[in-house]
């Protein structure tokens, strides 16, 4: 695992080193598939995920956030977010981000016991183009969920058109948690 982080950041220094100049965009809607795996259950599962940005200003983003997941042993589950990002330019091609997100958390075992929980996220992550129709991310992650904290690095590359459609691959792994997300990405 250390050697696949590694890799990861060496790719990422070197495509943000050798980045062409172009604005990255926070207003979108994107649409994923998931696979999770929660190492500390030694479950598995999979299922879809809808996110959306919305700049608010050069500087503030509002996101959003919905999963819904089928696990093994027949548990349904599903995941909210909202919150805030902070973004500023750390050069021409990249930007440093801040998130703040709130989160629900909902599982539904077969028993019929439904169990909530609620919680919080923190990021901070380097967002940097490699080309106009490139992006790559590479941050630290933070969630708190009811007394229980978890933290991790993410991977993230987004492919296409800033202002169309961009093919989106995410990669997220905590202490406790790994997922990989696929997904369609429409800027507006």
């Amino acid at each position: 695992m250390k050697k696949s982080l590694t890799l990861m950041i060496w790719v990422f220094l070197f495509c943000a080193n050798h980045a062409i100049g172009a604005n990255i965009n926070y207003s979108y809607v994107e649409l994923g598939y998931v696979e999770l795996e929660l190492d500390d259950v030694d479950v598995e599962g999979d299922g879809y995920e809808l996110n959306a940005s919305f700049g608010l200003s050069q500087t503030v983003a509002v996101i959003a956030g919905y999963q819904d997941l089928d696990l093994d042993r027949r548990v349904e589950g599903s995941e909210q977010s909202l919150g805030l990002l902070y973004h500023k330019p750390y050069s021409t091609t990249g930007d440093l981000v801040l998130g703040l997100s709130l989160l629900e958390l909902e599982l539904d075992p077969p028993t019929g016991e439904t169990f909530d929980e609620s919680g919080n996220e923190f990021i901070i992550e380097i967002r940097s183009r490699s080309g106009a129709d490139s992006e790559y991310t590479l941050g630290l992650v933070r969630r708190e969920i009811d007394g229980d904290s978890d933290s991790g690095y993410n991977f993230g590359i987004v492919s296409g058109s800033p202002q169309g459609f961009q093919f989106v691959l995410d990669y997220t792994d905590t202490s406790d948690t790994k997922s990989i997300t696929l997904g369609l990405r429409s800027g507006f």
